[in-house]
């Protein structure tokens, strides 16, 4: 598998994991929302670290853990629909 395939699969199985694991119930609070967010970026940036590292090992490995961070932090934002900003 490629590592955008695999970015892909990772980013679609940790997305529906989670939601599985820490947002079934109804999130009220904005802390409850933060926490959610912050539980579901920590869970598929790690998956995405050890994903891309294992596909290019020759990468730097800040480089990769900044990179994999930050498209999780994203992709996590955008599903939420920035819903840990609204009251």
């Amino acid at each position: 598998m490629t590592l955008d395939a695999g970015v892909i699969v990772i980013s679609l199985a940790s997305l529906a994991m989670t939601w599985s694991m820490f947002g079934r119930r109804d999130l009220r609070s904005t802390r409850e929302k933060f926490f959610y967010w912050l539980k579901s970026t920590l869970l598929l940036g790690v998956a995405l670290t050890a994903w891309s590292q294992y596909k290019e090992p020759a990468a730097s490995f800040l480089l990769l853990v900044a990179l994999s961070f930050a498209f999780s932090a994203l992709l996590n934002m955008l599903r939420s629909q920035w819903v840990f900003m609204l009251p």
